[in-house]
Order: C-alpha cells, then structure tokens, then sequence
C-alpha cells in the first residue's frame, strides 16, 4: 500500500500513478520545508540585508564568475569546456564537468589569436603552451575575456587611478 502524504493531495492530482504521485509529494514537502527554513533564516533582516546575503552567497559558489565557451584544444578529437574567470583558465572535461587543468593568469607570457583559423594560443611559465578553437563563440569573446581580466588584475584598489584606455585596447582590441 502507497501512502500519500498529508497536505499533497490538495496540490498534485494530475493523472499519475500512485506511486509516481507518492513520490513527488515528498519531493514537494521537502522543498517547501527547506523554502521554509530558508526564509526563517532572513525573515528578520531588512531588504537590503537580505539582498546582500544573497550576493554574498552567491559570490561564494566555486563556479561564480567563470564564463564557459566549448573549445577543441589543439592535438584533441574532443570537445572541452573552457572556464574563463578573473584570475584562471579552467579546462573542464564536457563528460563528467571535472576541471582537468588549471592555467593561471599570473603565469601567463602571452597570447595571440590567428584570426585566419579562429585560434587562440597562449604560453604560459615553464614552457607549458595551448591553444584551442572556439566552438560556441567568436574567439575575440574569448580574446578580449582574458584581455579584459588581465587589464583588470594591472590596475590598483586605488579608485582615482587614472584610466589607460590605450592599455585597455591594446589588450582587448582585436586585429591591430
């Protein structure tokens, strides 16, 4: 014998099976319990407090802020993802989503992109090389992604520093 749970039948009746209907019921009231728990946790915070204990935590996931593009690593019959972040490249295995390198900006040497071919490369210390072809967008997204973050990473946590367009455009520019 199935039991429904209590409260359920008022929300779900839709055709299912017994068991099917069983089943997400619970799912059900386990997400209005923890929709719940949540809200207790901020009911006593203003708006705003609220609203940066959510940036807060969002900020705080380990995927916040990375942009992905598919790519096809040079030497490679299979497509990748390429996490792109402020301070970080990330291969990402498509298969299983697990991070199989890491490449940091501040071991970066250089980068170039062959716009006949769409193909970024870039060196970094240690004689460690890659270039790949971008899939799912224009390589100059991803061209001026890493341009855009290291520009970023050269400036101080000075506010009043003057801006270097002409730095910024050299980084993010194109074909110049």
């Amino acid at each position: 014998m199935i039991l429904v749970p209590n409260g359920c039948s008022k929300f779900f009746h839709i055709g299912l099976s017994k068991f099917v209907f069983s089943h997400l019921c619970v799912v059900f009231l386990k997400l209005a319990a923890r929709i719940l728990e949540a809200h207790q946790n901020i009911a006593h915070m203003s708006l705003m407090e609220a609203k940066l204990r959510f940036i807060q935590a969002w900020q705080s996931l380990p995927e916040f802020g990375l942009s992905y593009y598919i790519v096809r690593f040079k030497g490679s019959k299979k497509d990748d993802l390429l996490g792109i972040s402020y301070n970080r490249l990330i291969r990402i295995d498509t298969a299983t989503g697990d991070p199989i390198t890491t490449w940091r900006f501040s071991n970066m040497k250089q980068w170039n992109v062959n716009w006949e071919i769409r193909q970024v490369a870039i060196e970094f210390d240690q004689n460690v090389s890659i270039a790949f072809a971008c899939l799912s967008a224009d390589c100059k997204v991803v061209h001026e992604y890493i341009g855009g973050y290291i520009f970023l990473s050269t400036r101080s946590k000075d506010q009043n520093e003057a801006l270097d367009e002409d730095l910024f455009h050299k980084l993010t520019g194109g074909r110049e």
